[in-house]
């Protein structure tokens, strides 16, 4: 048999994962979740936590040639910045149309 190898990643802010639930990430073949540390706390991949920046996912990988591949699916990224907190566009009220409902 084989070492298992213990994985962990910092969720960034940009990250695919950010506001989906553990168990929607597909993981490549052998390996598994083991949870979520959230900032001082474990919570156990069975209670299926929803996922935030700043969390660090825990996995291993049951066959050490599996780490290359569970680290490029666990670090994917949004190609520009993303995050479920902030919008980078900004809103700009413009007087350019008559609104439909002006009463006279």
């Amino acid at each position: 048999m084989k070492n298992p190898s213990l994985f962990g990643v910092l969720i960034q802010p940009n990250s695919i994962y950010c506001g989906i639930h553990l168990n929607q990430i597909k993981l490549p073949e052998k390996c598994k979740f083991l949870g979520i540390l959230r900032k001082e706390n474990v919570i156990p991949a069975q209670e299926n936590p929803e996922i935030y920046s700043g969390d660090y996912i825990l996995a291993i990988a049951i066959h050490p040639m599996m780490v290359p591949a569970l680290k490029v699916t666990l670090k994917k990224i949004h190609s520009v910045y993303y995050t479920l907190n902030t919008c980078l566009l900004e809103s700009h009220p413009t007087n350019s149309y008559t609104s439909v409902f002006e009463l006279n």
